[in-house]
């Protein structure tokens, strides 16, 4: 006997069309191919080759460890007032209150499982950082199922795997899913911070044919303020680039809301700040001073350098447009093309569709700061959370030029094969520069020769790679003295002798250069960071020679060189 389908599984979408299919199926293979490519230097051979021991890392991944260890050492306990000041008050552990823990505890974490699930290379030191950087990785899948669900949500099943894929294939923010810093947490908690307020939020301002008797008791209530008011706290917790995105959703709420967002506003900020407070501990041994210090550290630090436009500069006196045209130069030029179409779209929508308008305004605030006298440096690092948001505006883009196509090519199969090409182009610098994709600039990067750069080669080490370390095998012996350069901060020379065993195994001995009491057969490691290297290059290019280097897409981003013979 025949079987006649109800009318919800005739019109039932194919699973592949679902608004969500897309974040889950993009966010599993940003997991995938980041967690297969995160070794630095040898901890994990058998695996691929990430980027190298960045600066930072160091001190992101024993802080975490720290944390974890103590909450084994002491549980519960570890929140009793005297435990409380041993930890966080520094009194018997070196406790770093430089950020907030919540990229910490789950770098820290991260490091844990993956020891558990499969141990590094032998002999491997108390603590490896490959290990912690399978959180940000994590953090990076999460990341792209959120933006393909929203986009998916938003704009239609083709946004909802354009968007995700986007972020997958923008070079530096994959280059940092493969490092354990605090970027990846920052990604995540302040997109879905902002995501959370504008879609529970927007509902209520989508028409001028709401309900307006129905509107202010629907979301006048303080309650509406809690859930994001959560998310907002969690944004916090993850690095003081969080509480960027507070000017714009206030003023997004205020200019759709009127009167009727003032108290979900209030509610908002108070559930944010106590968030902030809970899941602080340091903060609770002095609440106003540690807050006070804190937010202090972000303008009271030791002035870094910055190279751009092929000069360099004092990180607070670099110009004005350097967060616009790094975002510009930073991700492939077709994925820049669908996010224009995307952000007009969204404009000439803004009366009916509002959610919209809150993510442009939480990525303009933060480039409107970073064109201030505010420290700028580290190629767009600190404002690297703006990249995410831009992929559900490339998904919107997606969707209008999915339909333009759609009116002037009326073959399918073409129409698709023409687009998965197009997109496909765009995963060129991801291949290309890996795994230094935090070196990539697009094709409008251009002006740049060898002799004279333009644009930052290697900012934050990561191109002393597994690779490139086998390659020095060839020409520095056993036990030698290796001098790094540029050297950063005292303990660079240090993790990176402890973090690999490639160096380990030749014995090596890593020291910042100039190191003028070796007299011959001298070795020095120079990554292309060209802010802190003026001076130095040209003395290495007069004194010694190039004897290996390591390059991407004809881009030289690290020098071995060894003194000349004398003569």
């Amino acid at each position: 006997m025949s079987q006649t389908a109800t009318p919800s599984e005739t019109t039932k979408p194919p699973l592949w069309k679902r608004f969500w299919i897309g974040g889950v199926c993009v966010g599993l293979l940003g997991w995938l191919l980041t967690m297969n490519t995160l070794d630095p230097s040898g901890s994990y051979p058998e695996s691929g080759q990430g980027p190298g021991i960045t600066l930072d890392e160091s001190f992101n991944v024993q802080q975490g460890v720290l944390l974890v260890e103590a909450f084994r050492a002491y549980g519960l306990f570890l929140f009793d007032p005297y435990n409380l000041d041993d930890v966080f008050g520094g009194k018997a552990v070196p406790y770093l209150p430089d950020h907030p823990p919540l990229g910490r505890w789950i770098l820290g974490i991260a490091h844990h499982l993956c020891w558990m699930w499969n141990a590094p290379e032998s002999p491997a030191p108390a603590i490896v950082t490959a290990c912690a950087r399978t959180g940000s990785a994590t953090l990076f899948g999460f990341t792209l199922l959120l933006i393909g669900f929203t986009a998916g949500r938003w704009y239609g099943s083709l946004a909802g795997w354009v968007a995700p894929l986007s972020v997958l294939l923008m070079p530096r923010v994959f280059a940092h899913a493969h490092i354990a810093s605090l970027e990846s947490t920052v990604n995540l908690t302040y997109a879905l911070a902002v995501i959370g307020m504008a879609h529970l939020w927007s509902h209520v301002w989508k028409s001028e044919t709401a309900d307006e008797e129905a509107a202010p008791n629907r979301f006048g209530s303080w309650k509406a303020g809690l859930v994001p008011g959560f998310l907002l706290g969690l944004a916090m917790l993850s690095k003081i680039q969080g509480f960027l995105l507070v000017p714009g959703c206030i003023v997004w709420a205020l200019w759709y809301g009127r009167q009727r967002a003032i108290l979900p506003l209030f509610v908002w900020g108070v559930m944010g700040w106590a968030v902030f407070f809970a899941g602080w501990p340091w903060l609770w041994l002095d609440p106003v001073g540690h807050l006070q210090e804190f937010l202090g550290s972000a303008t009271d630090r030791v002035t870094l350098h910055n190279f751009y436009l092929g000069q360099v500069y004092d990180d607070n006196a670099t110009p004005w447009h350097y967060p616009w045209l790094m975002f510009l130069l930073t991700v492939p030029l077709g994925l820049q093309l669908l996010g224009a179409i995307g952000t007009k779209i969204a404009i000439q929508n803004r009366r009916t569709e509002p959610a919209a308008i809150l993510v442009l305004l939480s990525m303009l605030f933060p480039m409107l700061l970073f064109s201030t006298s505010v420290a700028a440096y580290d190629g767009v690092r600190l404002f690297l959370m703006v990249f995410p948001l831009w992929g559900i505006f490339i998904g919107a883009g997606a969707e209008t030029a999915w339909s333009w196509l759609k009116d002037r090519l009326a073959q399918p199969q073409l129409r698709i094969g023409l687009a998965s090409v197009l997109l496909l182009t765009q995963a060129w610098g991801v291949w290309v520069t890996h795994p230094c994709q935090l070196s990539y600039f697009n094709l409008l990067a251009f002006g740049q020769t060898a002799a004279n750069p333009a644009w930052e080669a290697s900012y934050w080490g990561d191109s002393i790679t597994r690779e490139f370390l086998q390659e020095c095998r060839e020409v520095i012996p056993e036990g030698a003295t290796v001098e790094i350069a540029p050297t950063l901060h005292q303990f660079q020379c240090g993790e990176m002798n402890s973090q690999s065993p490639i160096v380990q195994s030749q014995q090596w001995t890593f020291l910042p250069y100039p190191q003028s009491q070796l007299q011959q057969d001298r070795y020095v490691l120079v990554f292309l960071r060209y802010a802190d290297l003026t001076d130095v290059l040209p003395e290495l290019r007069e004194q010694f020679v190039e004897e290996r280097t390591f390059s991407r897409n004809g881009r030289k981003l690290a020098v071995l060189y060894r003194s000349k013979p004398q003569e």
